[in-house]
Formats: structure tokens, C-alpha cells, sequence
């Protein structure tokens, strides 16, 4: 009898830490590799608005990522470039001042003025 109980403790103690050991994993493996919130594949992302009119993305509240996945969306050209370029100029005022903060921004950095009034469109300060 007390060969058998010191013969179980050590075995569910292995087994603790392998059950333990295989539950980190798991969820190591669930943290990695993720993607923005606005840019998952598979998700549906629709947020509705009124007919026609873009739904606006807060520079000062999106991410780089998210600002990046919007403009891809939309079908800006090199999306990645012009939110990395609206991130690093933050913070952007409220109201019309922020609005022409970012058409500066972009102005400055050579968009296109289609680029400038597509992205003025999606985007707010």
C-alpha cells in the first residue's frame, strides 16, 4: 500500500505538469500571428452606413493596420504607405483644422489628388 501511493503521487504529478504544459501551448498558439481587428480574413467587416456615403475611420482612434485594411477596402492605391504616413503625423486636431491637417500630410508626402480626396473621404481626425 505505501508503494502504490508513492508510485501515484509522482505519476499524477507528471501528468499535472504535462496537462499543464500542453494548456500553455495551446494557447501560446492562439497569441501569435494575429491580425488587425478591420483586417481578418473571413470576417465579415460590413459596417453599414448611410446609401452611399463611406464610413469614416478616426485616424486618432484606428490603428495603423486598421487604417491600412480601410483604405484597401476602398481601393486606395499603396495602402500601407498612406496610413503609415497619417499615423506618424499624429495627433490631428478636431473639426475642419484636423480635415486640413490631413490633406497637408498627404499633399506633402506627393498623393495624387484623387488619392488625397479618396482618403479624405474615409478618414476623420
Amino acid at each position: 500500500m505505501t508503494t502504490s501511493s508513492r508510485t501515484t503521487t509522482p505519476t499524477r504529478r507528471i501528468a499535472a505538469g504535462v496537462l499543464a504544459a500542453v494548456a500553455a501551448l495551446a494557447l501560446a498558439g492562439c497569441s501569435g500571428g494575429s491580425r488587425a481587428g478591420a483586417d481578418q480574413p473571413g470576417v465579415d467587416n460590413t459596417v453599414t452606413s448611410a446609401p452611399g456615403q463611406p464610413v469614416k475611420s478616426s485616424i486618432m482612434a484606428s490603428s495603423e493596420k486598421d487604417l491600412a485594411a480601410s483604405f484597401r477596402t476602398n481601393g486606395v492605391d499603396d495602402p500601407e504607405k498612406w496610413a503609415q504616413v497619417l499615423a506618424q503625423n499624429k495627433p490631428y486636431p478636431a473639426g475642419t483644422e484636423g480635415t486640413q491637417k490631413i490633406q497637408q500630410v498627404l499633399q506633402q508626402n506627393q498623393a495624387e489628388p484623387e488619392v488625397v480626396a479618396q482618403i479624405t473621404t474615409l478618414v476623420e481626425p
